[in-house]
């Protein structure tokens, strides 16, 4: 239907154009020597376009209507009319756009003031306006699917790092005690120092062991002396 609108409304001035409007010069005067208004404002205040008619109407065998020039008109000269109207209701189509100028063909009467100028307009063609074309159904995009986040994988379980086993420290030799001696009195043999191997808290301790050591021995050559 709205593709159809536009077609129906250019044929309908297309119509209107071909048939065009119908004038009748004077109005309901007609075309007379003095009419109620004046020839030059009542062809201005119409609007004359091509295929327009104007229509003269006049007592027949008294007057007549010639289409002249433009210097024939200003001078008003009779002579050499380019069309001649006389059966008192002439019509005259007007198939161009232009300048148009009538006199009346009495004598006298041109020079009396029953002239007419006629401006016919152009055509202009109407504007059509532009036709709205319908929205296009685009598809509708398929979104892609969201990427799911990576999953954490355990990392393979580490045995715990070993931590290195101590060193077993180097312990603490108790000093040695001399054998009791049975028979000959002799003097008590010491133990040796501790070596370079021994942990340092052999070594820490090496004073007060050779106290104690000190003492056992007089003890024990006290109690031989005693035997």
């Amino acid at each position: 239907m709205a593709m159809l609108l536009p077609v129906l409304l250019f044929a309908v001035v297309l119509v209107d154009s071909a048939q065009g409007y119908v004038f009748f010069a004077g109005g309901r005067d007609g075309w007379v020597l003095k009419p109620s208004e004046s020839y030059g404002h009542w062809a201005e205040r119409n609007r004359f376009q091509v295929n327009d008619s104007i229509v003269f109407r006049y007592e027949k065998g008294e007057d007549s209507v010639l289409v002249v020039a433009k210097k024939d008109f200003d001078s008003c000269n009779l002579s050499r009319p380019n069309r001649r109207f006389a059966d008192g209701d002439s019509r005259f189509e007007f198939e161009r756009s232009g300048w148009f100028f009538f006199v009346s063909g009495a004598p006298g009467r041109c020079e009396a003031g029953q002239k007419l100028v006629v401006v016919v307009m152009a055509v202009r063609r109407p504007r059509w306006p532009p036709v709205s074309a319908p929205p296009s159904l685009s598809p509708t995009p398929v979104l892609p699917p969201a990427a799911s986040p990576p999953s954490e994988t355990s990392d393979p379980a580490t045995p715990p790092a070993s931590s290195p086993s101590p060193s077993p420290k180097a312990s603490a030799r108790p000093p040695a005690f001399p054998p009791i001696p049975t028979g000959e009195t002799s003097v008590p043999v010491l133990s040796p120092a501790p070596g370079p191997s021994e942990s340092a808290a052999t070594a820490g301790a090496g004073d007060h062991s050779g106290k104690w050591m000190l003492r056992i021995a007089t003890l024990v050559v006290g109690i031989m002396i005693f035997i």
